[in-house]
């Protein structure tokens, strides 16, 4: 069966005439309604954007930022540090004390921190038989390890994370006074041992 494309003429009826670009009644094709955009992944989103200190993991006294790891100073939070563990002693004739601080440093703070317990283990360090050999020794360490703060270059304030400025290194370990009485103290020591030696034969 068949349809007529267009309503029957009627007397005095006249067909409508199409707009410019549109085609007779009946003729036109069947468009479906439009059907809302489906959302797009989330990945392809537009994300907001973060600043990059929000999303650095703290671990301690170390940021990750990407794959590049910062460690700060223990003592001032300053970049670049290094780890590093200094040492002091004190002898009490027939007791010791063991001192240690743990880093990481900077470098100022490293070097402040090597030469104040250094110095201060030479003047403190030899009342005692175990610690005449334990100062030496603690003294030893500490000069080994002033080499991984030493080469730092100078500290800069912390990009990722609070910082403030470093302690001041302070004159150099030959130049305290204190370094060069506890330097003086071992040979006192042996000079008076020697003397009460004589004293005694």
């Amino acid at each position: 069966m068949s349809y007529p494309q267009q309503p029957p003429a009627s007397p005095g009826y006249a067909p409508q005439q199409p707009f410019p670009g549109q085609q007779p009644w009946g003729q036109q094709p069947y468009a479906a309604p439009a059907q809302p955009a489906m959302p797009q992944p989330y990945a392809d989103l537009a994300q907001p954007v973060v600043p990059q200190q929000a999303q650095l993991p703290q671990h301690g006294n170390q940021a990750q930022f990407g794959q590049l790891a910062v460690t700060a100073c223990r003592m001032c939070g300053s970049v670049p540090a290094a780890p590093a563990k200094f040492r002091g002693h004190q002898g009490f004739v027939v007791m010791m004390r063991f001192l240690s601080l743990d880093g990481p440093f900077c470098r100022d703070c490293g070097l402040s921190t090597f030469r104040s317990m250094t110095s201060r283990t030479l003047v403190q360090g030899w009342y005692g038989y175990a610690s005449f050999i334990i100062t030496p020794i603690t003294v030893l360490m500490n000069i080994a390890r002033r080499g991984k703060v030493a080469k730092l270059p100078a500290p800069q304030p912390n990009p990722f994370g609070p910082s403030r400025p470093p302690m001041d290194p302070g004159p150099r370990l030959l130049m305290r006074p204190m370094t060069i009485i506890g330097l003086g103290i071992p040979f006192a020591l042996i000079i008076l041992l020697i003397v009460l030696i004589n004293l005694d034969s």
